[in-house]
Order: structure tokens, then sequence, then C-alpha cells
């Protein structure tokens, strides 16, 4: 059986697996009874996703991305291979047209 992640509730101590509505212990009603309307509505309106503003502005280095350099290294020096259309499809092309303009007159 795969083990659950689990948080402690804040109010009672107890565990509480991570991703269900609640505590078991507490109730999720009794909780949301104990915090004030504006608490509540904060906490109805914050996602599991977002993310607290502390983490805004970790000072990142801003290093210059080298793209030139990222190639290279990442493929080689090896010249790009020529993309292009081979002469047997331009002859096949030709032919074809040439078979279309003796068919219209």
């Amino acid at each position: 059986m795969a083990e659950v992640d689990c948080y402690l509730c804040p109010e009672c101590g107890a565990e509480v697996p991570v991703g269900s509505k609640g505590c078991q212990a507490c109730g999720p009603r009794k909780v949301a009874k104990r915090m004030g309307r504006k608490k509540r509505k904060q906490a109805q309106k914050k996602r599991s996703w977002e993310q607290d503003s502390a983490y805004d502005g970790l000072d990142l280095p801003d290093e210059d991305f080298d793209y030139e350099d990222y190639v290279a290294r990442e493929f080689g020096g090896k010249p790009h291979r020529r993309v292009g259309i081979a002469w047997y499809w331009w002859l096949t092309a030709l032919l074809l047209l040439m078979l279309l303009a003796l068919t219209l007159f």
C-alpha cells in the first residue's frame, strides 16, 4: 500500500491526508466557523497551486543566455543538413505541369 503524505491539523494536531477537504477530527465546518468571515473568503479564494507572495522576487541570477553556446553543446559542431526538395520531385512536378498544359490545349 502506498504511503500517503499527511500534515498536522493546526487546531487539534491530528494527521490529515494531503488533498482532503479538512481534518476529520475537527471537521471542516467547525474550523470554518472559528475563522472569521474575511479569513474564510481568503481561504476559499486561495487555490492549492498558488504560491505565497513570500516566494516572489527570490533574486535568481540573471545570466545572459548564449544561444550559440547552447546549440554547440547540444548538437555539436555539425553543420545543418540542407533541407530542400529532391531533384526527382522537381522533375515530377514539371512533368505533371506539362501534362496539365497539354490536356488544356
